[in-house]
């Protein structure tokens, strides 16, 4: 009976032996594979799983029974803790993997009518009015039409189709969702009175660069650009939020910059004609980088477009983060719902925020005396707080799960495997990151007239010279790691020393709009400053 007894011991534990012997290996695989851990830290796992098992092995001759149960259960802990590090890396390698690459963006049509109209979907729309443009979207959208029983009939603007949805001559119109958004910056209540029936959705091939740029050993600078809208980030709309984040992987220092929306810059789509920041959003951020790039004189060396649905999701799975809240304010919810029930009110103070609380705050701006810059800042300020719960215990461990959400919400032309090298380099340095925001404070505001609309005035904001100065000197300053024994002057060359950098011609400033417009921009442009 004892040596029965004896047997079975023995073969539960050199089972869990070899439970615990895969699950090393399980786990090995996925981290080597995975990308994101040192491969000296992975070797060493790996080495550590053999010589664990070896010795176990050795210790089955033990006999007492107290050691026995020791023993089994370090093997089922062992391998437990094994196997949920082998799922999350992963479940990390896979949410990589799935991180959208910016190659594609989805450009939308909405058809619209009434709201009174008793019609509640699009099968039940007879007669169809558009604007006749040349548009490749709405080429494809009358096509889409041409499936369907539908009469067609083309005005000249949106005005005139909306006065034939108001009079009964069409059941309904096709609105392009950057018409609806741009007519909405004049009059946010000009479509009060109508309801989406249909919504035609485009994709559309990007020609995306990216950089070769060693993330590791060298400064690199990202574009973020956040879609204030729910949903997917490859859908066009306006660039609400425009960070620029200046990261130096050899100091670990990051610099936060934030630039206004409203900034006057010029816009390639319409030949470098000034326009709005926001409104270069619908021609993708690529192409917002390289205006800004040309602004700035800087190099951008990838983008991560983002939808505020994301920053909801990313802070709700990281559990919430802490941030010190600069004022008392109450805010419309994701929705954009201002019914008493659904407004989001925060008093001044750290505190604890959820996605939907961090939203609130990253959007507010009608606060008098906080505004627009105060808004700049509290987006800074909630970014800083992600980056610091994602570096705590807690955030490295949800780490596969915020990637899944990434995946989802994020757009980016980072290559992969570079954002894995500079993860695995941070984490094997152990260096402690410093963040520092910066504000562009002496931006001048007044209505000018804007490419996208046909140059229709609207608000936007003139950068001086010396902001886009302070911006290229921070991004050369990332560069210049100049150690104190190096430290000398040439006498004899010292214009090397200062900056050649020169504003490009078309990048309307407080300076020189005047003659920047006069020279470079068409007729409509010069009568309204003539």
């Amino acid at each position: 009976m004892k040596k029965k007894r004896k047997r079975i011991n023995n073969t539960v534990d050199l089972i869990l032996l070899i439970i615990f012997l895969f699950a090393g290996l399980y786990f090995t695989v996925e981290a080597f594979f995975g990308g994101i851990f040192p491969h000296q830290y992975v070797w060493l796992a790996l080495a550590l799983t053999l010589m664990l098992s070896v010795g176990i092995f050795f210790t089955f001759k033990v006999r007492n029974s107290f050691f026995r149960s020791c023993r089994k259960a370090v093997l089922v802990l062992l391998s437990v803790v094994l196997i949920f590090g082998a799922v999350f890396q992963g479940q990390l390698r896979r949410a990589f993997q799935q991180v959208d690459n910016g190659s594609t963006s989805v450009i939308q049509m909405y058809v619209m009518t009434r709201k009174d109209s008793k019609l509640d979907d699009f099968s039940s729309v007879s007669t169809v009015g558009y604007v006749n443009q040349e548009s490749e979207l709405l080429t494809y959208c009358l096509n889409e039409t041409d499936k369907m029983a539908l009469s067609k009939i083309s005005y000249e603007s949106m005005d005139e189709e909306l006065k034939a949805l108001n009079s009964n001559e069409v059941d309904a119109v096709l609105i392009s969702a950057l018409d609806k958004s741009l007519a909405e910056t004049i009059n946010e209540d000009y479509f009060n009175d109508y309801k989406i029936l249909h919504t035609f959705k485009m994709r559309v091939q990007n020609d995306i660069q990216t950089s070769s740029v060693d993330m590791i050993h060298e400064p690199f600078v990202v574009y973020v650009s956040g879609l204030d809208d729910m949903g997917e980030p490859t859908i066009a709309g306006h660039s609400d939020v425009n960070m620029l984040l200046m990261i130096d992987p050899i100091n670990h220092h990051v610099n936060i910059l934030s630039i206004n929306r409203d900034t006057y810059v010029p816009n390639p789509q319409y030949d470098d004609y000034p326009d709005k920041l926001t409104h270069l959003g619908w021609i993708g951020p690529l192409e917002t980088a390289m205006t800004l790039e040309k602004v700035f004189g800087i190099q951008i060396d990838f983008f991560a477009k983002v939808t505020f649905e994301s920053l909801i999701q990313i802070i709700d799975t990281l559990g919430g983060i802490d941030v010190d809240v600069q004022l008392d304010f109450c805010e419309q919810d994701e929705y954009r719902s201002f019914e008493s029930s659904d407004l989001i009110c925060l008093n001044k103070g750290l505190q604890h925020l959820d996605g939907s609380s961090a939203l609130a705050y990253a959007r507010h701006r009608k606060t008098s005396g906080w505004e627009v810059k105060g808004r700049e800042q509290a987006q800074r300020d909630i970014i800083q707080a992600i980056v610091h719960r994602l570096l705590s215990f807690e955030g490295i461990m949800k780490a596969g799960d915020v990637m899944n959400v990434a995946a989802q919400y994020v757009s980016t032309n980072m290559p992969m495997d570079s954002a894995k090298a500079f993860l695995n380099h941070a984490i094997q340095s152990k260096a402690a990151w410093t963040f520092e925001s910066v504000t562009i404070d002496s931006m001048i505001e007044a209505s000018f007239p804007c490419a996208t609309g046909g140059g229709i005035s609207r608000s936007a904001v003139l950068l001086k010279e010396s902001d886009i100065q302070m911006v290229h000197d921070l991004y050369i300053s990332m560069f210049d790691n100049i150690k104190l024994h190096d430290f000398a002057f040439d006498l004899n060359d010292m214009e090397k020393y200062m900056s050649t950098f020169r504003i490009h011609e078309k990048v309307v400033t407080y300076e020189h709009y005047e003659e920047t417009i006069l020279e470079y921009f068409p007729t409509y442009y010069r009568n309204y400053y003539e």
